[in-house]
């Protein structure tokens, strides 16, 4: 079925006045939000604007992509074809950038990155991008269950305030993965002055959030704007409180591959749709709920501390590294393990066992990628995905 990238190459030539922006236009700017493009696009202070043609011939003469070029681990090569794809098509490659944003603290533990389109018209499309290659990024999705608010939800709203536009321009947010999360977080919190401007906040299969947020009165004035689209056999979509109200997207993936929104299936403007999450999705929102999120805080703090030790002590500061040929993750996490105080083994065991005992094989089949293996081979225990999957 056709995908985002034959949304370029068919509909690529309509204008923004011809077609407005729709929800696949919101996928392909979140998308692009996953080129690292330190050094091309102006930053904060927003100094200047670059076409997205002007970009992308600057990024692919400075990154040549022979060999392909890896974006990491979790992220698909394919959104550089998306990228060199988009600059061509007549919709896109006018479009002006500016305001890209990337940190990675480790101390802070954050990870957040942005950038802003500017449409023609008075528009504009803020991007925040997901988790990335980084481990410290992981670890900030972790904290998202444990934390009421983590470090790239206040840039997210710093970078929003920050927006220096004429009155009457129109702002939608988007992001995918964690960026869905902070893109909701970001407009929640915004100034009055943003907020009355925003036309849509679109997550796209993005988590949810810290317990409460979803019943807030403030979440729900700004409920008729957010679009969360989930894949069917979604399971990030449905970490931590999320609301009811989604929409379920078709993908030509199974299982945790449905993550990828490139996997997506587009008709025209929109995403098709089915009725509801898939007999997996389902499973995989039972067991967060049942499971997962039925642990005390301080269980959960525990968890997440008890897991960033064993990935830390194996020395690899990205998922790249730690699957590579040099760290392959079983033998690394086995010898991190070793270094453990006996206290730490202890705890690692009785987490272990807390999340994989019950009635019944709560496991589920991983299918093997199209585009690359798949590190976890066999059967995968669903509870323990949460902890390698914002």
């Amino acid at each position: 079925m056709p995908n985002v990238l034959d949304y370029l190459e068919w509909r690529g030539d309509l204008t923004f006045a011809q077609s407005p922006l729709n929800e696949v236009d919101n996928l392909v700017f979140c998308l692009l939000s996953y080129v690292d493009l330190d050094g091309i696009v102006p930053g904060i202070p927003r100094q200047g604007r670059i076409s997205l043609r002007a970009a992308a011939a600057e990024y692919f003469l400075t990154h040549p992509d022979t060999p392909p070029r890896s974006l990491g681990l979790i992220i698909p090569a394919d959104i550089l074809t998306l990228f060199r794809r988009a600059a061509r098509a007549p919709r896109y490659r006018e479009i002006e950038l500016t305001g890209y944003v990337n940190r990675v603290s480790e101390k802070r533990e954050c990870q957040f990155s942005a950038l802003t389109f500017h449409l023609p018209g008075e528009e504009v499309f803020v991007a925040f991008r997901g988790t990335d290659d980084t481990i410290v990024g992981w670890k900030e999705d972790l904290n998202l269950s444990i934390m009421e608010e983590i470090p790239s939800q206040r840039m997210a709203i710093d970078y929003l305030d920050a927006l220096d536009l004429p009155p009457d321009t129109a702002i939608t947010v988007g992001g995918h993965s964690k960026g869905g999360n902070l893109a909701v977080w970001g407009v929640l919190h915004a100034q009055e002055a943003i907020r009355r401007r925003i036309r849509a906040v679109y997550s796209n299969d993005g988590p949810g959030f810290y317990e409460g947020t979803t019943h807030s009165e403030a979440y729900q004035a700004l409920r008729p704007h957010i679009h969360l689209l989930l894949p069917e056999d979604s399971l990030v979509g449905l970490l931590l409180e999320q609301e009811e109200t989604y929409r379920v997207v078709k993908s030509n993936r199974r299982g945790l591959y449905q993550h990828d929104g490139l996997s997506w299936e587009v008709l025209g403007g929109s995403f098709l749709t089915a009725q509801e999450l898939s007999p997996v999705g389902l499973r995989n929102k039972t067991v967060l709920r049942d499971r997962i999120y039925a642990m005390p805080i301080p269980r959960r703090r525990e968890a997440v501390r008890l897991l960033f030790t064993l990935l830390e002590a194996t020395g690899a500061k990205t998922l790249t590294q730690l699957y590579s040929a040099k760290a392959h993750s079983a033998i690394n996490l086995l010898k991190a393990y070793r270094t453990l105080s006996e206290t730490d083994r202890f705890a690692v065991r009785d987490l272990w066992n807390e999340l994989f005992s019950g009635e019944g094989d709560t496991s589920v089949s991983i299918p093997p990628s199209d585009s690359k293996p798949c590190p976890c081979k066999g059967k995968v225990r669903m509870e323990f995905l949460p902890f390698f999957t914002p």
